[in-house]
């Protein structure tokens, strides 16, 4: 009779572990996905800045790209052929061969060029036509478009300027611990919204209370709540493309406010200009490196791609509860961003946050060849909480 006993609590207790666990880390994880009317889409999108501001883009992983092989890739609204020689060195070109618009991307590689899938034109990666297999000359202007190019943190990135302009800052020498850490997974999705409404939300102080409060925990939100301490900084100078975010959540007792000791967790973000973010999350359960890239495809339709790192030897259920709160954060947020519009002139109030200083540090990645930007705020707009604005100089 005992053992049945015993045997019907160890059941129970194992099914309650099931629930929780498929509560925690399977279900409610997974972003509801809207059905968009098109013709809607376009008229939300001329409400936003241009689709496609300056700087340093991601075309995806390192490892898409073996030796010898060729990808297509659309970003930035157009099509690229990405292509990595055997000598490991990618380049990345215009996909349309100037001979008679082919295709590059459904080439070959040979040694370090790409070849033309039509009539064997070999390309190199500065784009220069270098071989014509059935013609003794190559013709002057036989090239292609290529695109400035380099790998970070298992990335593989090009950089876009409306101008034409050679890059101004660069990515390297950054997070130098990132390949000491163990890679955990790769997750890639598509949004339905512009690079800027992400930038923004760091700046939004307010929605933190709102929209972030609530922990995957079954229960638990009825007695713990989050409070959030945030810190927005800015870079001047040579760094001028950087900014840093930074949020303290602590767990509370609703009922008494007491703060939880040592159970909270706090993440520090960099922002790499407008296309990349790297975030940092240090909790008693484990840390956790988190690569984020936005790289946009064509008016409010971008591509999230998430690279997640941790220590070696941290507790893989650690990493998949951290990652499952991260993102359960982040679909929050993309539930309001795919249904929103851009306000051009917000009416903010205090304790909004220093959403119109962020817009100021990101408005240096248009330019005037850059379609019409949206009105810039004016003078009796409310610039809120100018004590948490802090810009630094190079070091």
């Amino acid at each position: 009779m005992i053992l049945k006993f015993l045997f019907a609590v160890a059941l129970l207790f194992i099914i309650a572990l099931g629930v929780l666990y498929l509560q925690v880390f399977v279900l409610g994880k997974k972003r509801k996905k809207l059905v968009f009317d098109e013709e809607y889409e376009k008229e939300r999108a001329k409400t936003y800045p241009p689709p496609f501001p300056n700087g340093w883009f991601s075309l995806g992983s390192s490892d898409s790209v073996k030796k010898g092989q060729v990808i297509e890739v659309d970003s930035l609204g157009q099509k690229f052929a990405v292509f990595r020689g055997m000598d490991g060195n990618v380049g990345v070109l215009d996909v349309y061969c100037p001979h008679l618009n082919a295709n590059l991307a459904f080439g070959k590689v040979k040694g370090n060029n790409l070849v033309c899938p039509f009539h064997a034109w070999e390309f190199n990666t500065n784009g220069q036509c270098e071989h014509i297999p059935y013609c003794d000359k190559v013709p002057q202007g036989a090239a292609v478009k290529k695109w400035q190019v380099k790998e970070n943190w298992g990335v593989i990135m090009i950089w876009y300027h409306a101008n034409n302009e050679l890059p101004t800052w660069t990515t390297d020498g950054h997070y130098p611990e990132i390949p000491e850490l163990k890679f955990y997974k790769k997750t890639s999705e598509v949004l339905r919204i512009h690079l800027q409404d992400f930038n923004e939300n760091g700046a939004d102080h307010a929605h933190f209370a709102f929209v972030h409060d609530l922990l995957t925990i079954p229960l638990a939100n009825r007695w713990v709540t989050v409070k959030h301490q945030l810190n927005l900084e800015y870079g001047e100078g040579d760094i001028k493309n950087l900014a840093w975010f930074t949020d303290q959540a602590d767990l509370h007792w609703r009922k008494s406010g007491k703060k939880i000791e040592r159970a909270g967790g706090k993440a520090e973000v960099t922002f790499f200009g407008p296309g990349f973010l790297v975030f940092k999350f240090y909790t008693e359960i484990g840390d956790m490196t988190l690569v984020k890239t936005f790289t946009p495809i064509a008016q409010l339709k971008v591509r999230m791609d998430d690279y997640v790192y941790a220590p070696k030897g941290t507790f893989k259920l650690a990493i998949k509860y951290l990652l499952g709160e991260a993102t359960t954060q982040f679909h929050d947020d993309i539930a309001i961003w795919e249904r929103k519009k851009f306000a051009q002139k917000p009416l903010l109030v205090k304790g909004d946050g220093p959403i119109m200083k962020m817009r100021q540090w990101y408005s240096q990645f248009y330019t005037d060849s850059s379609p019409a930007l949206p009105t810039q705020p004016q003078a009796d707009i409310p610039q809120p909480q100018p004590e948490q604005i802090k810009l630094l100089s190079p070091a």
